[in-house]
Order: structure tokens, then sequence, then C-alpha cells
């Protein structure tokens, strides 16, 4: 979401940040097993079986009144296989830091793979106001200086080598950066060099570990302008070198989108003209349940109507399927899936019914 990085990072601190001073859980052996020698391939600690209902499940645990964080990730996997990990939140220079110490042991370990879920790992180059994220000493750096690529691609191979997952997105919503930098080619900072740094890192993601999906996240609306993103930028990438299409969506944020039938039919679809046959993810969905959107009914409707008319109906193999967060994040915001006072809305009722294919 556009208006994210200020919003993710408040939900990640809300959710994650104070738990750092929280004993940590030690799980003996997690981190150890199918960590590889010099020459050795890595293993993914994750190999979760596609349920019947064909895709996996998602949402970030955001706990409600008077619940703890443990609590939250336990009554999250009730009904879910996934939950993103941006860290507390963490630059990328630091996150496979945070992942292999007591935060990391706590959360991903503990938290997800403990209660039998699986972490989608999230590491971004962008940062508040579409500025590139820059490690200590290099304040100058572009997105074409060599340094400052060669800090970004160490740091996802040493995320793969740390925590091992299954999932790992190397740019979030990538193409708000080209619709902002361009691709000229005297633009240090053009869209273009961000696509020779991905397939770089594709290449060496996969030979240090093979089994994993390698992918980047595009939004597919731009929210604080109210339209569609430019989904143009799909035709720059190779799709040899995208294992998975994903997206973050928020389409009430369109303009004349008011309804969940409002969404055009080939709204996700389209991205099947650019990667034929490709599996897809919405990795962050979101629609309020505030009555100028349908209220509650219109909630739990899109939530069958995604997973069902908009893209495995249209010929597409959806494969993740992310909410946005568990509980809403206080009383002026209407997305979660249950109220901040634990009312469970009747959005959570059909994620619940798809869960267990009962719906």
């Amino acid at each position: 979401m556009d208006i994210s990085m200020d919003r993710k990072g408040y939900i990640a601190c809300f959710v994650l940040f104070p738990m750092v001073i929280l004993s940590s859980v030690l799980i003996s052996g997690c981190m150890e097993g199918g960590k590889s020698e010099a020459g050795d391939t890595i293993t993914p600690a994750d190999s979760p079986k596609i349920p019947e209902r064909g895709f996996y499940m998602g949402v970030l645990p955001v706990p409600g009144d008077g619940q703890s964080f443990e609590e939250a990730y336990i009554q999250a996997s009730m009904y879910a296989e996934f939950s993103p990990v941006w860290g507390k939140p963490t630059p990328f220079y630091r996150l496979a830091d945070d992942l292999s110490g007591s935060w990391g042991q706590t959360f991903v370990e503990g938290y997800i793979r403990g209660n039998g879920m699986f972490p989608v790992i999230q590491i971004s180059f962008i940062g508040r106001d579409l500025n590139l994220v820059k490690p200590p000493g290099m304040e100058e750096a572009t997105l074409s200086d060599p340094e400052w690529r060669n800090a970004y691609k160490q740091a996802v191979l040493d995320v793969v080598k740390t925590s091992r997952p299954l999932y790992i997105s190397v740019g979030n919503e990538v193409n708000r950066w080209y619709e902002k930098y361009g691709m000229d080619e005297n633009n240090p900072n053009g869209f273009q060099h961000y696509i020779s740094l991905y397939e770089e890192i594709y290449d060496s993601v996969k030979e240090i570990s093979p089994e994993t999906k390698v992918f980047c996240t595009f939004a597919r609306e731009i929210v604080k302008e109210n339209r569609e993103a430019d989904l143009s930028v799909l035709a720059m990438f190779n799709p040899e070198k995208l294992d998975v299409i994903v997206f973050t969506s928020y389409p009430y944020a369109v303009r004349g989108i008011r309804l969940p039938s409002d969404i055009p039919d080939d709204y996700y679809s389209v991205a099947m003209d650019y990667f034929p046959d490709k599996p897809f993810g919405l990795i962050e969905f979101g629609w309020p349940s505030h009555e100028a959107f349908g209220g509650e009914k219109a909630q739990a409707e899109v939530i069958k109507h995604v997973t069902g008319h908009l893209t495995r109906d249209q010929g597409m193999d959806l494969i993740l399927f992310g909410w946005s967060w568990l509980h809403d994040l206080d009383k002026n915001d209407y997305v979660g899936l249950i109220k901040k006072d634990g009312t469970e809305k009747p959005a959570y009722e059909v994620w619940k019914n798809i869960s267990t294919g009962e719906n």
C-alpha cells in the first residue's frame, strides 16, 4: 500500500517492536538444520503442503485488545499458513542480524514456524517518500552505485542463509519507484538499475537455495492518487526470473470502486498478459468494513470475490492470498477481519470457512 511505508512502519512497530524487550523463545536447533557449508546448497526450512483449496492463506497477526502477541499468532495460525515478516521494522542491511538474533527466534521460529505457519520474508530498498534506503556511510548512494548494489544483494543473501525462507520478496511495491523515477538512462536512480540488480539477486539466490521462491512485489494501486498503478512495468521483467507474480492491493482506494462488484473482471488477470501461466499472489489485500465501502457485508463478499471470480475463475493460478492484518489497528481502522475489541466480523467467518473448506 503506497501510504504504507509510514503505516507499515507503524504496524510493524505496533505489533513487533515491543517484543524486543521480552524474553526470547529459544527454539533449539531451528536455525541449524539445512545450513550450507561452502559450495553446498541451502534447503528452505519450510515445506508446506498446498491445502485442498489450492492456495495458501496468510495474515499479519495484529493483536486485539488485551491479547498478547503470542495469542495473536496462535489465533492467526488456526486459519492461515503464512505470515509476512518485515522485521521490527528493520532496514535491509540489518535484517539478517535481527532474524538470527532473539527477535528472529521469538517471531519467526517461535510464533510463525512454531505455530505451523511459514514466513514470507519482505526486503525493500524503498524508504520514506520513495527515497533510497542507505546503510551508514552511503548517504550519497544511488540505485546505480556499485557499493550500494553489492550491499543490497549481500543483505538478501544473508537473509536467505540465516532464515532459509521458502518465499522471499526482494523489493516492495517496486512499480511505485518506476512511476517516480522512470527509466531515463541518465538518471542514476532510474528503474532500469533496479531491474538489473533484481536479476543479479535472483541468480545469486538460486545458486545457494534453488528451491526458494524469489520475486518482487508490485502495487496494484497508487493509493494516494486514487488510481490504478501503471502495470506496463511488468513487461520490463524477465518472466524466467520471477517465480511468482505478487501484488499488494487495496482496490477500494481507486476512484469509482466502492463495492466488490465495481472491480473489473480483469483487474488481476491482466497480469497474465505479461506472465502467462505464472503463479499469482496477493501478499497484502485489504477492504474496509466501513459503510462507505459497503460495510461488513461487502468486506465479507470481497474475500470470496477475489479468491474466486477475480482470480481462479479467470484461469489464474492463485497461490498466495494474504489479508492485511487480523484485528483493526484502532477505532479509526476498519480493514481488520476482527474488531479491535475482539468482535469477529462476517469477513472473518468467510475467511474461516474458506480456510477449512466449508465454503
